[in-house]
């Protein structure tokens, strides 16, 4: 059963170039992951995309904290591992001149085939917390 599109805030969402270089561009140029998420932010900057946004867990499983933390998942408007592999987590932070963003903070694969991937999530607690969950 799918939920409805959760309604956020309107406030901007910020690729930050250091997290586009670090989460993105450390990927090869014609992989399907980076080509994935320049399409994603190109939908998403451009406006056209219906953005279906999800809370992450405040305490994962897997050991994350990602407390106030939203993710999307790519491509957009699908579901589930197999659909949308990969995700975008993003961090509400505020801007200099008061407005809020929604902040770029990890970009990976959701559920990798390969145990020694780390998910998307724990890429996001490493940004947080200055190390992968224990």
């Amino acid at each position: 059963m799918t939920s409805p599109p959760r309604k956020l805030p309107p406030v901007s969402i910020d690729f930050g170039t250091e997290e586009w270089e670090q989460e993105v561009e450390r990927l090869d140029p014609r992989s399907t992951a980076r080509l994935q998420a320049q399409g994603a932010r190109k939908a998403i900057e451009g406006g056209t995309a219906k953005l279906d946004w999800k809370r992450c867990r405040a305490e994962g499983a897997d050991g994350t904290e990602l407390p106030g933390c939203q993710k999307l998942y790519v491509p957009l408007g699908k579901e589930g591992a197999s659909e949308a592999p990969y995700g975008f987590v993003f961090q509400l932070t505020q801007n200099p001149d008061g407005t809020l963003a929604w902040a770029l903070i990890a970009f990976g694969e959701r559920h990798p085939d390969n145990p020694a991937t780390r998910t998307v999530y724990e890429r996001a607690h490493h940004r947080l917390h200055g190390h992968f969950p224990h």
